[in-house]
């Protein structure tokens, strides 16, 4: 399958059918990265980490049903970031996710079992479900009632009905998701409200810098870190959401700023795959811009490291104090690190 490269199904066309609503680190080999690799519903990003928008999901065509009079609801967080991950881990953009999610059980908030028998946030019969099921939250097992799984598993199983070959590929896939023309339409109306509340904010352009004290995160890897990298965890939190696991203070072989509290590791959902590694250059390429107002002091990601103190040199090949290693974890593959003054 090659990767999926849409943006939002044209606004207007939505707009006119549908109102507006309301740290476990796996030692295993990365695969090879592409030049220029899914960052999101909107844009690509390429090995210098510059932004090209991308074309444009499938526009929702005029049979529908439930889009026209269930205006597509806010999605909670913790739903969003599974929405996300699980994009990321099956090269499918989030919104065709939430699009499934919303017409299925209006993200969770409906999700007794169907009169057919379909059960979780993303209404699976038992059969498809023992067939495309997956474990989405770690522990070993896949449940159809987690909200976790039920997530991953439907992107699987949307993977493997040609979701990820785009155009007619995606309306074939939600056709086998569901077999009926309006549901396939409802779905793409949905995706494109997503998209386009997301795409508003993604025009090339990285989020928002750090406005002021970001939110505390409940996160343990908070204990112990000095002002700056406890202000650098949260604010990177707070723009990107979707980070899931994150690394404060803690030993370390070698020399390192995270015995002293001065360093943070964020994890990158599904890094291995090439939606993983776009979003894990947002990350590093957010930290270097607002390296001043973060009291950064050298980012390393992807083989790569920036040194804050030495700008000119831009980002540069990174080996590990130990020396060449296959470990994606010490090649920091798999984790944006920062380090602070």
């Amino acid at each position: 399958m090659r990767p999926l490269a849409w943006l939002l199904a044209p606004a207007l066309v939505f707009l006119l059918g549908v109102p507006l609503g309301t740290a476990l680190m796996v030692a295993t080999i990365a695969t090879p990265a592409a030049a220029s690799v899914l960052a999101g519903p909107c844009s690509t990003v390429g090995a210098d980490g510059t932004l090209d928008v991308l074309e444009p999901l499938p526009a929702p065509g005029p049979e529908r049903r439930a889009s026209l009079t269930n205006p597509p609801t806010d999605i909670p967080a913790a739903v969003l970031a599974l929405y996300q991950e699980a994009a990321a881990a099956h090269g499918l953009p989030w919104p065709l996710l939430a699009g499934v999610g919303m017409a299925e059980t209006n993200h969770g908030r409906l999700n007794a079992t169907s009169s057919a028998g379909a059960q979780g946030l993303m209404q699976f019969m038992r059969a498809t479900f023992a067939a495309y099921g997956v474990d989405g939250n770690g522990d070993g097992r896949a449940t159809i009632t987690n909200d976790a799984d039920s997530i991953h598993s439907a992107a699987n199983y949307l993977a493997a009905l040609g979701a990820g070959e785009g155009g007619d590929g995606v309306r074939r896939a939600l056709f086998g998701y569901n077999h009926a023309t309006w549901y396939v339409n409802d779905v793409l109306a949905y995706a494109a409200h997503y998209a386009t509340q997301a795409c508003a904010a993604d025009d090339g352009t990285l989020p928002g810098g750090p406005d002021g004290p970001c939110p505390p995160t409940g996160s343990a890897a908070e204990r112990g870190l000095r002002p700056s990298a406890l202000r650098g965890l949260r604010c990177v939190k707070d723009a990107f959401p979707w980070i899931r696991s994150m690394g404060g203070v803690g030993p370390r072989p070698n020399a390192s700023d995270h015995p002293a509290g001065r360093a943070v590791d964020f994890m990158i959902p599904a890094w291995n795959t090439r939606a993983g590694r776009a979003r894990g250059w947002q990350v590093a390429h957010w930290l270097q811009a607002h390296a001043a107002e973060l009291n950064v002091k050298y980012l390393i990601f992807d083989d790569h490291v920036w040194r804050a103190y030495r700008p000119s040199q831009g980002w540069t090949r990174y080996t590990h104090p130990n020396g060449a290693t296959a470990n994606p974890t010490l090649r920091h593959l798999d984790h944006v690190h920062l380090s602070t003054f």
